[in-house]
């Protein structure tokens, strides 16, 4: 019987919030630095890049060397493919006939070692590729407009995009007071929008409008699923604990 090994993320939305609020984004960790955590836990897939190449999708990363790299969706989709002597991988997802929500997981023997990041892949009129996680921001890995993503944990949202790095950002809500923010050196900026819980609403950034639609409902929780202009996930994190991610059209 297999076991199945799982390392968990637990993120304060509060204190990922406040994080997020600041000028720059959390500083990232180096690979090795990953691996040493919690007592030498195998540090899970980076994802760095999905790429459309003749109709089919690539992913592309880094992982231990040698390892082997699962990009695991329901019970029936599974991607595997091999890191190098350097670690970086490349996995053949191929053409995608519905969106899909994937966990990049490294495999040490018959035991998988899923990593704390989801993959989100869609492609209707345009490629959509992202990662969400628990209590944080969203990365897209996609081209997007200025507002990459929103995510709301049920009671606040946190919006985030990329401009050029330095530049300052102005981010509102239902016309409320605006926040600054500015891109960090990779050209990336987040920010927490006070005094707006998770709910419909419109957010602008930079002169720019966007609708967003709030959380899903029902049937649709769970499904990576067209909501207004954009793509929209929301997750059941606990059984009192959701947190929605919408990612606006390019």
């Amino acid at each position: 019987m297999k076991r199945r090994i799982v390392v968990a993320w637990v993120g304060a939305w509060v204190c990922a919030a406040l994080a997020l609020a600041g000028c720059n984004a959390p500083e990232e960790r180096s690979k090795d630095e990953e691996a040493r955590q919690d007592g030498g836990w195998t540090a899970s897939p980076r994802i760095s890049a999905v790429e459309l190449q003749s109709g089919r999708l690539v992913v592309r990363g880094d992982a231990p060397p040698r390892a082997r790299v699962v990009l695991r969706g329901d019970e029936d989709t599974a991607f595997a493919a091999g890191a190098d002597e350097a670690g970086r991988f490349e996995l053949l997802v191929g053409a995608l006939s519905a969106p899909m929500l994937l966990t990049p997981e490294v495999q040490i023997g018959q035991f998988p070692a899923p990593g704390p990041e989801r993959l989100v892949l869609a492609n209707d009129a345009a490629l959509l590729a992202a990662m969400v996680i628990e209590g944080g921001a969203s990365r897209r890995l996609s081209p997007g407009p200025v507002l990459d993503s929103v995510d709301g944990d049920g009671q606040g949202l946190v919006a985030a995009g990329r401009a050029r790095p330095g530049r300052r950002v102005s981010v509102s809500a239902d016309g409320g007071a605006a926040v600054e923010v500015m891109a960090d050196p990779g050209g990336r900026w987040t920010a927490a929008l006070p005094g707006v819980g998770d709910r419909p609403a419109s957010i602008a950034v930079g002169g720019v409008t966007f609708a967003y639609p709030g959380p899903a409902a029902g049937e649709s929780v769970g499904r990576v699923e067209r909501s207004g202009a954009g793509w929209r996930l929301t997750r059941m994190l606990s059984a009192s604990a959701r947190q929605t991610s919408w990612f606006p059209d390019v």
